[in-house]
């Protein structure tokens, strides 16, 4: 199994990129949001974490430049009925944080946006996932919202602007754009991401 691939980027196409390492060519799918991130930063090297797909005749690796992302990649193919390619589409369409929060509240119309992912895919995913993507390891980044009782403001605040009517999506991008928000209360950290929407 590889943990991740680092080298001198060769080629960025238009659903993986090619890396060299050392003379070996490794071909690593991945999501469009990172190869066109790949594009704009201009870099020569990257390291991606990979997960590897064996199949009969192929050996497939898919990879990202977080291992958040690498994690939840795993955990969205562990549902049955989801490949590869559908759990990529998702990470395409929503970030980890977004497509947290759209899981823990239940909230499959926000999945089934992403390319082939349809209505009863994305509520077999938040009814798979809901007990088990824990927010700690997949959903906030240690530098935004790294402890526990964080991400417990974190959730409750996102659950009120649901209440009020805004979209989850709405919702986490308010919060996150608060400076300062894992050392509020809830109700400040409300009343401040209320000032953002």
């Amino acid at each position: 199994m590889l943990y991740y691939v680092s080298g001198r980027i060769i080629e960025v196409g238009s659903e993986s990129v090619i890396l060299d390492n050392h003379g070996i060519g490794y071909e690593v799918f991945t999501t469009g949001r990172v190869l066109q991130e790949l594009v704009r930063q201009g870099k020569e090297e990257a390291l991606l974490y990979t997960h590897m797909q064996i199949k009969e005749d192929e050996w497939v690796l898919y990879g990202f430049p977080e291992r958040s992302d690498i994690r939840v990649f795993r955990q969205l193919i562990s549902v049955s009925g989801v490949g590869p390619k559908a759990a990529l589409a998702i990470l395409n369409t929503m970030t980890v944080e977004e497509l947290y929060m759209a899981i823990q509240s239940g909230d499959s119309k926000a999945i089934s946006k992403a390319q082939g992912v349809g209505p009863k895919t994305a509520q077999r995913l938040v009814v798979d996932l809901k007990g088990s993507m824990e927010i700690g390891s997949v959903a906030f980044d240690a530098d935004s919202f790294s402890e526990n009782a964080e991400q417990s403001v974190i959730s409750e605040t996102a659950e009120a602007l649901t209440s009020l009517g805004y979209s989850n999506m709405d919702a986490l991008r308010a919060i996150k754009k608060v400076e300062g928000a894992e050392e509020m209360t809830v109700e400040q950290l409300l009343s401040a991401a209320l000032r953002k929407l």
